[in-house]
């Protein structure tokens, strides 16, 4: 009788187990698997983080330009910023657009190349005179 009580308490015990796998030895804060967002759920990927890479490397690439950029507009004497765009690329930085004079072309390379994280400066400016 007894064995047959331990049996039967056994396969409630193992039922209740199987029927909620993600609800026991948890960590204080986890949560079950099942009410995990999916956006969250950890995804095995193919190659060594390639898409996160090449997604920081954007990003990477874009606070480098916004920092150009910001040093371009702070600039004294100011530079026509409407008329200069900023790309970079893994620490190279391209200046194309125009600009009044061989002088502003000459500021912009140098501001440009003063800021941290920029390791080239591919300055394709072209010099427009005013009015042209």
């Amino acid at each position: 009788m007894k064995t047959i009580q331990f049996v039967g308490a056994a396969s409630a015990v193992l039922a209740m187990l199987l029927a909620s796998p993600g609800s026991f030895a948890q960590s204080s804060g986890a949560m079950p698997m099942g009410s995990m967002p999916m956006a969250s759920m950890p995804m095995a990927s193919s190659g060594a983080g390639a898409p996160s890479s090449a997604k920081s490397m954007r990003m990477a690439n874009r606070r480098l330009a916004r920092r150009v950029r910001a040093a371009l507009t702070k600039a004294k004497p100011a530079l026509p910023m409407a008329q200069i765009t900023v790309i970079a690329k893994g620490g190279m930085v391209s200046l194309t657009g125009s600009v009044s004079s061989q002088d502003q072309s000459m500021q912009a390379n140098s501001v440009a190349q003063g800021v941290s994280g920029v390791t080239s400066v591919n300055n394709k400016l072209s010099i427009k005179e005013p009015g042209n």
